[in-house]
């Protein structure tokens, strides 16, 4: 009886061995001098052959080189299937590029919906800032990615931010861009921010001669 529990004890222990493999060690964060690296390259042409290649060759996931990580490049060029790959493998959904940028950031920008619900799931902060203050939502508005910005703020992005010292809806008025103007202020963001030389979306409207989304600032009670 004794012998029948041993051998059960040292089964049990192999199995919980093989299910929960010691952390690898390609997962961790590593500083690179270079500008890129193989696998930051593979990750940017979208081969996914190669990318599995190299990580299964225990190449550093979390590689931050000059050009950012294999994910941010992943998703910065739409390649959902070699982020999704990354994510899989113990990518940081959250680590930054030199630049500031982030996986999320680089998505919104680029438009993918796909890879920004991704990331979302994986863990990716909706409201991560990068330099300047650039967030997924006012990477996503300023390049006019509707349908992205949405689901950034279905996920509870800050549609308040003032990235530069100019709210974010300054900026989409200054592009002349009257739907995402509109989904913003429904979503609750300030028509009458001043910047500190006394500009507000409204004046910017005004300028830029703007008229339909000049009538949607006064509706929505700018100048008040």
């Amino acid at each position: 009886m004794l012998l029948r529990a041993a051998t059960c004890l040292l089964v049990f222990s192999v199995l919980s061995a093989c299910v929960s493999p010691p952390k690898s060690a390609n997962i961790d964060t590593v500083r690179s001098q270079a500008q890129s690296t193989p696998l930051l390259d593979a990750a940017a042409a979208g081969n996914m052959d190669q990318v599995q290649a190299l990580v299964e060759a225990d190449a550093p996931i979390n590689t931050v080189a000059g050009q950012g990580t294999p994910l941010v490049v992943a998703a910065a060029r739409g390649h959902d299937r070699v982020a999704w790959y990354l994510l899989s493998e113990g990518a940081d959904p959250n680590l930054a590029a030199p630049d500031g940028r982030t996986p999320l950031i680089a998505a919104s920008a680029e438009g993918s919906q796909r890879l920004v619900k991704l990331l979302l799931s994986a863990g990716a902060r909706v409201n991560i800032s990068g330099a300047g203050g650039e967030t997924p939502v006012s990477a996503a508005a300023e390049a006019g990615n509707l349908s992205v910005v949405k689901t950034l703020l279905a996920a509870g992005g800050n549609v308040n931010i003032a990235p530069g010292g100019e709210s974010l809806l300054m900026r989409v008025v200054r592009n002349g861009d009257l739907l995402m103007a509109e989904v913003l202020i429904a979503a609750g963001a300030d028509t009458n921010f001043r910047a500190q030389d006394g500009t507000t979306a409204l004046s910017i409207a005004r300028e830029k001669r703007h008229r339909d989304i000049e009538m949607l600032l006064v509706q929505a009670g700018a100048g008040r």
